[in-house]
C-alpha cells in the first residue's frame, strides 16, 4: 500500500483501511466525500482515516445516512465513578523507559546502490546480528486475572473498534486459525510475528518497500511496553504490500479451511485481510512524514492559519503521479490553457524533494485550498465523466459554502478527537488479543525467528530513522487499562450499514450523471 497522500500533501502511495465497511469502494462516493467534504485538515489517508464515513453529517436528498450514522459511531462513552466507592492511595507514577546501545551499530554499506536501496537496512542489520535485548525475565501470560489487576478503563472503544470482529469473523465461523491456515498465509508475507510472554520474535521472508516492516514491527514493540503482560502469544504472517490479496470468493464453503490468515494495511469488501494500522504512524523516514503526534499538532497549526472561507476554491492533489495509470488519468484533469475542471494536481518528484530537504512536502503547510483530491486507487477510470465528476464536485462545495465548510469541520473535529496514539494502540491491542483467541495451536518460536526489541532496533539505526524511532518510543507503561471493545455488529446494524453505504452510492452517482449532461 504504497500510501501517498491525497490530502494536502503529498505522500506517495495508498493507505485505505478497510476500517469501515460501510465506506464504500465505489469511487464516485469516495471521490465525492473526499472533494467536498475534506478541506478542514491536511491528513494523510491513514489507518483509521476512512472511519471519517462515521461523521454524523447530513447530505443533500440522502435520507438514510444520518440514520445509520448514530449506529456506526455513537459518542465515546465515560461513566461517572460511583460515589459508593473508597478512594484508593494514588498509584506511583510508572518507570520510565530507556535506551542504550552498549555495542557500536554493525557497519552499513555506504554505497551509492545502498542508499538507494528500497528497503530497511536498519531491521536487516538487527535480525543479523546478536541480540542486543535485555535479559530481563519473561512476562508472565496474559490472562484475565492479570488484567483485572490494573486500573479499569473508563470509557468505551470508538464504535468502529467493531470492525475487529468483523475482520475476524470468517476464521471464527471456520472453527478458528490452525497452523495449515497460518502457513498458507506466508505465500506472500513480508515477515512473522511471534509474541511469547511478553518478547517478540521476527522471521524476514522478504524486504518490504523502505522502512515499512520496521516501523510496523516497531509499533508492536511500542505496544508490548505500553501495556506490559497483556499482550497474549500469538504467531501471525504480515504482508506490507499496498493491495490486498486474500480473495473472499475463493474460500467459502469446503474451502474455508484453507482460509490464511495475513494482516496488512489495507483492504476492501472483496477481500479477507485482517487491517492493521498503518506503519506510519510511528514515521516515514524516506518522505520525512513525522511520527503521529508530531504530524497531528504541524496538522493543527497549519490548518488554524487560515480561515477555511479565504482558501483556494479548488480541489487540490499532489503525489507521484507515475505509479499508477489512475494517477496519469488524473493528470488530465488539471487547468490547462483550454479547459479549467477546477483542479489543481502537482507532481511529487520525491527524489528531488529530498535532495532539496522536503521543503515544499510539509503536510503542515499545506492546508491551502478548500477541497482534496481522493487516493486515486479507487478512483474509476472514466473517460467521458471523471474531470466532470470533480468539477461537479468542487462547484457544488463553492455553491452551498456553509454546508460545506461544515462537512470540512466534521472531519477536523473527527481527527482531533478520534485519531490519536491511545487509540491506535488501543486498537492493536484487542485486534490481536481477540486474534490470539481464535489460534488452535501454542504458539512457538520458530527455528529461524530473531528475538527484536527496541534496544536491537534503535541501536542499528541512524540518521532520520532513528529520530523517528526515539521520536514515537513508548516512554512508560500505561497504568489503565484499554478501552472497552464494543460488542460486534448485529445482522440488522450490518444491514443498516449496507442500505447507508448503496444509498450514498446511487446518490452521487446521480448528481454525476445529471453533471455530465450540463
Amino acid at each position: 500500500m504504497a500510501m501517498e497522500v491525497a490530502a494536502a500533501g503529498a505522500v506517495d502511495g495508498q493507505r485505505s483501511s478497510k476500517f469501515v465497511a460501510a465506506l464504500s469502494r465505489t469511487s464516485a462516493t469516495f471521490l465525492f466525500f473526499s472533494v467536498v467534504v475534506v478541506g478542514a485538515v491536511a491528513v494523510s489517508t491513514r489507518w483509521i482515516t476512512t472511519t471519517t464515513s462515521t461523521l454524523q453529517v447530513s447530505f443533500p436528498t440522502t435520507a438514510a445516512i444520518p440514520a445509520a450514522a448514530a449506529v456506526l459511531h455513537p459518542k465515546t462513552q465515560h461513566p461517572s465513578p460511583s460515589p459508593q466507592l473508597p478512594s484508593r492511595p494514588p498509584r506511583p507514577p510508572p518507570a520510565a523507559y530507556s535506551i542504550s546501545c552498549p555495542t557500536p551499530p554493525l557497519r552499513r554499506n555506504t554505497s551509492h546502490a545502498a542508499r538507494a536501496s528500497k528497503s530497511s537496512q536498519t531491521l536487516g542489520l538487527a535480525l543479523s546480528s546478536s541480540s542486543s535485548c535485555r535479559s530481563d525475565p519473561d512476562l508472565p501470560p496474559a490472562t484475565t486475572s492479570a488484567t483485572a489487576a490494573r486500573s479499569p478503563s473508563n470509557s468505551s472503544c470508538p464504535s468502529y473498534f467493531r470492525f475487529i470482529h468483523e475482520d475476524l469473523r470468517p476464521w471464527r465461523a471456520a472453527g478458528g486459525v490452525t497452523r495449515a491456515m497460518l502457513a498458507r498465509a506466508r505465500a506472500t508475507a513480508s515477515f512473522r510475528l511471534v509474541v511469547l510472554r511478553g518478547r517478540a520474535f521476527v522471521q524476514r521472508f522478504r524486504p518490504a518497500f523502505q522502512t515499512r516492516d520496521l516501523f510496523t514491527i516497531w509499533g508492536i514493540l511500542q505496544l508490548l511496553r505500553r501495556y506490559p503482560g497483556r499482550v497474549p502469544d500469538l504467531d501471525l504472517m504480515f504482508d506490507c504490500v499496498d493491495w490486498p490479496v486474500v480473495r473472499a470468493h475463493l474460500y467459502r464453503g469446503e474451502h474455508a479451511p484453507f482460509m490464511p490468515p495475513l494482516f496488512r494495511y489495507c483492504g476492501d469488501d472483496r477481500t479477507l485481510d485482517i487491517v492493521f494500522p498503518d506503519w506510519s504512524f510511528w514515521g516515514w523516514p524516506e518522505i520525512n512524514i513525522k511520527p503521529w503526534d508530531a504530524l497531528y499538532k504541524d496538522l493543527k497549526d497549519g490548518n488554524s492559519k487560515g480561515k477555511w472561507f479565504s482558501r483556494e476554491p479548488y480541489a487540490y492533489w499532489k503525489g507521484n503521479a507515475a505509479v499508477a495509470t489512475s494517477r496519469q488519468e488524473l493528470v488530465k484533469c488539471n487547468v490547462s490553457s483550454t479547459q479549467d475542471w477546477n483542479a489543481r494536481i502537482y507532481t511529487q518528484d520525491w527524489f528531488k524533494e529530498s535532495k532539496e530537504g522536503y521543503k515544499t512536502s510539509n503536510l503542515g503547510s499545506q492546508c491551502t485550498h478548500r477541497s482534496l483530491m481522493p487516493l486515486q486507487h479507487y478512483w474509476p477510470v472514466r473517460d467521458d465523466n471523471k474531470c466532470a465528476s470533480i468539477q461537479y464536485a468542487v462547484d457544488w462545495g463553492n455553491s452551498h459554502k456553509q454546508l460545506a465548510q461544515r462537512i470540512g469541520k466534521e472531519a477536523s473535529d473527527f481527527v482531533q478527537q478520534e485519531v490519536n496514539m491511545d487509540h491506535v494502540y488501543d486498537y492493536m491491542l484487542h485486534l490481536l488479543t481477540e486474534y490470539a483467541k481464535l489460534l488452535k495451536f501454542k504458539p512457538t518460536k520458530p527455528p529461524e525467528a530473531v528475538e527484536v526489541c527496541p534496544e536491537s532496533l534503535v541501536c542499528q539505526a541512524g540518521g532520520t530513522e532513528k529520530k523517528f524511532l526515539m521520536e514515537s518510543m513508548v516512554k512508560s507503561a500505561h497504568d489503565s487499562g484499554p478501552c472497552d471493545l464494543p460488542p460486534p455488529f448485529n445482522p440488522q446494524e450490518l444491514t443498516m450499514l449496507k442500505q447507508r453505504k448503496e444509498n450514498s452510492i446511487r446518490q452521487v452517482e446521480m448528481w454525476e450523471r445529471r453533471a455530465s449532461t450540463t
